[in-house]
């Protein structure tokens, strides 16, 4: 379970329970800096940045791969085709295009490319609660279909666990009676 409190505001402390997906809804830029702040200081949380957070001159591999070997993290068979997995099932990308978009730099990616990259690379650090800041906002319908694939897959690995989206808008699936969405 996570805490979610911004200081300062009244009304906004809530428990995430494991299991669920929530949209965190907020109201200006301020409160949504805050909220990641208080989220990611949280021993388990892994942020996806809305604009994947990638270090610009390292290629797309290397994004991916530098924070599992910085915090030595084991990954179950070969990291390659376990990323090579992940990207395919986010629906993005065929397998000949897996290789492809691993060797481009970030500066050569569009505003979903560097999502979904920043995705993969928060999933191979296996988080408790997965933050998915603003991945909604300024991308096409087709682009945003594939984005709500990335909970799918999340849920696939981690069951169990959390994930919230931080947006200025509502987003639910109404079918979904582990979804749940939160007005700050």
């Amino acid at each position: 379970m996570f805490t979610l409190s911004l200081h300062g505001e009244e009304g906004t402390q809530a428990l995430l329970q494991a299991g669920y997906s929530y949209c965190l809804v907020v109201r200006s830029e301020s409160q949504r800096s805050a909220l990641l702040q208080n989220l990611g200081d949280q021993s388990g949380v892994v942020i996806v940045p809305h604009n994947g957070g990638l270090i610009s001159n390292l290629r797309v591999w290397e994004n991916i791969t530098l924070p599992v070997q910085y915090h030595g993290i084991e990954v179950a068979g070969k990291l390659e085709d376990h990323v090579a997995r992940l990207l395919v099932q986010c629906g993005a990308l065929d397998e000949s295009a897996v290789s492809e978009l691993l060797l481009k730099l970030p500066d050569q990616l569009s505003l979903y490319e560097k999502r979904l990259v920043g995705f993969v690379r928060a999933m191979l650090m296996s988080p408790e609660l997965i933050i998915y800041d603003s991945m909604n906002e300024g991308l096409s319908r087709k682009e945003l279909a594939r984005v709500v694939k990335f909970d799918k897959v999340f849920r696939l690995y981690f069951p169990f666990r959390t994930s919230a989206l931080v947006s200025f808008e509502e987003y639910s699936d109404k079918d979904d009676p582990k979804q749940l969405v939160i007005h700050l």
